[in-house]
């Protein structure tokens, strides 16, 4: 067993991850362990983005968890995929980049966590993006990770947003800005029409640093203790086992799957399933694993009278479309899957956005093993609820540390969630009508014309909704006296000292769209707390 000290060892190389080791290795007298258990990210699988329906479900960079039989749509059993590679989600994800409402993070102030309002994450989102987008008021011009509009856009893009504002959705120039509201052209992680991950735009320029040490092929196995202090971890790389102790502090980073599965696999969950396996209790923590959140979707999807890219990637064409994004990066195969991008209201009496539309100039199905195409030319609108209120929960499969964690989650558990995913379908076939279309409407392909009433379209979900693949909320953030909290609002592991969660499992609430800008910010965040506490720590 190799044992090396460290002043920080950081699990996880994901979105939170990578800034947060970018971010501490910026002080040369810090010594900071960056372990990620997946390999670097030079699959073009990732770097190309239209090959996501590569990336997603392929093991050698997504651990491909499988849920449990969901009951709420059938036993349906869903691939929940996570990032193992160098950027985790970040180098797999669909690039969109989506903060999410001001009102987002003030309602988690508002919960109790103190330095979560949006004038308080507003400096790490602007500190962590680079774009020409928006305001400076808002936006970020000189950060780690390029955010730019898609550089090869499908022309029913612009009909979907005239169609939009003919059924009384407005233009937003920038959903990132002052408000979310209204539809927008998308905003995506890459720079010249290439994948920009957190691995790219954090962990590239800080690579060359002597104090930043990132082991890939790493597996975390569990936190190692001395009483109530977390002192590092074990981990397997090429078949040895080695330790790593943290002087400062251990930071687990590893997802809203992968966190709680590691706290619980050392000691810290709830007492009765660690009894159940067999592990020693540090810490009770009912809260570790429960509050798991998920955006549930729903697709509307049309035939139209031109090619989409579902057919161009499946086409002759490839050929050509795989020299333009070489040479010029331009073309489909810069495209990710949203083409325009609605935050907007279920209904009148609602107070603010509860659903996210987006625009795809494609159509698929999600299935187990990840990702289909379908074989016609046909356009897409995936809506979700912004604020789903039904929770799953993350437990241990056994105490195995190379097993799988056991996922369960009833998407469809909640009517208030699928009155919403209605009324989103019924949006955007309204949209789908709007004059715009015009000649370019051949048929309602999904849901088909005859899903009318509630009970027919409650049975179109339970067959077809499907995860947006942002899990978030397993360990959560809380004031003192919540019980289901596992950390504080500086992340810290309450009952353990020198361990933080710093990822989107820390989530108390959805934020309205996905997840990953949010993700990244929580580490660029994080690193305040952590530099923080080092400066009092030498002061005292």
């Amino acid at each position: 067993m190799d044992r090396v000290d460290w002043d920080y060892v950081i699990v996880g190389a994901g979105s939170a991850g990578s800034a947060l080791a970018a971010r501490l290795s910026a002080d040369p007298g810090v010594r900071v362990l960056l372990l990620e258990a997946g390999p670097t990210d030079r699959s073009p699988y990732i770097h190309i983005p239209a090959a996501i329906i590569r990336a997603v479900g392929n093991p050698s960079m997504d651990w491909c968890h499988l849920a449990e039989p969901d009951a709420s749509r059938g036993g349906k059993v869903d691939l929940w995929p996570a990032g193992r590679v160098l950027g985790g989600s970040s180098s797999i994800n669909g690039m969109l980049y989506v903060r999410g409402a001001a009102s987002d993070f003030d309602g988690w102030a508002e919960l109790g966590n103190d330095g979560w309002s949006y004038a308080d994450v507003l400096p790490a989102f602007r500190r962590g993006e680079s774009t020409t987008l928006g305001d400076d008021r808002y936006r970020g011009r000189d950060g780690a990770v390029g955010v730019n509009p898609l550089r090869s856009t499908h022309p029913l893009a612009d009909v979907f947003n005239r169609a939009a504002q003919q059924t009384g959705i407005r233009w937003n120039d920038d959903y990132n800005g002052g408000t979310q509201e209204g539809i927008a052209a998308p905003q995506v992680t890459q720079i010249r029409g290439r994948r920009c991950s957190a691995a790219r735009g954090y962990l590239r320029p800080a690579r060359s640093r002597p104090n930043l040490h990132v082991a890939t092929e790493a597996q975390v196995l569990r936190l190692t203790f001395e009483g109530r202090r977390c002192t590092g971890v074990e981990y397997r790389r090429g078949g040895v086992l080695c330790r790593a102790r943290a002087s400062a502090e251990t930071l687990v980073c590893a997802g809203a799957l992968g966190s709680p599965r590691l706290l619980m696999l050392s000691g810290i969950g709830p007492a009765d399933e660690l009894a159940r396996h067999g592990l020693p209790v540090q810490v009770d923590a009912p809260g570790v694993g429960a509050n798991l959140c998920e955006h549930p979707e729903a697709m509307v999807s049309i035939d139209v009278d031109v090619p989409t890219y579902n057919t161009e990637i499946n086409s002759p064409k490839i050929a050509w479309h795989l020299a333009n994004f070489l040479l010029f990066g331009r073309g489909p195969a810069t495209s990710p899957y949203p083409h325009s991008v609605a935050f907007v209201r279920s209904a009148p009496t609602e107070p603010r956005p509860d659903l996210q539309i987006m625009l795809g100039p494609y159509a698929f199905s999600f299935t187990e093993a990840g990702i289909v195409p379908y074989d016609k030319p046909a356009i897409s609108a995936a809506i979700n609820p912004s604020y789903p209120r039904a929770r799953g929960r993350v437990r241990l499969r056994s105490a195995d540390p190379l097993a799988a964690p056991k996922i369960e989650h009833a998407l469809l558990s909640d009517d208030a969630d699928v009155d919403r995913l209605i009324r989103g379908g019924e949006l955007s076939r309204r949209i789908f009508a709007a004059d715009a279309f015009g000649r370019h409407r051949l048929r309602e392909r999904l849901p088909g014309p005859d899903v009318r009433t509630r009970d027919e379209w409650l049975d179109y979900l339970r067959r077809t909704a499907f995860l947006g693949y942002h899990p978030i909320g397993t360990c959560r953030m809380g004031p003192d006296g919540d019980p289901g909290a596992v950390v504080d609002a500086r992340l810290r592991v309450r009952g353990i000292d020198g361990l933080r969660v710093v990822d989107a499992s820390v989530m108390p609430t959805p934020i309205s769209g996905n997840t990953n800008a949010a993700t990244m910010m929580i580490g660029e965040h994080a690193s305040e707390f952590v530099l923080a506490a080092r400066r009092e720590r030498r002061a005292a």
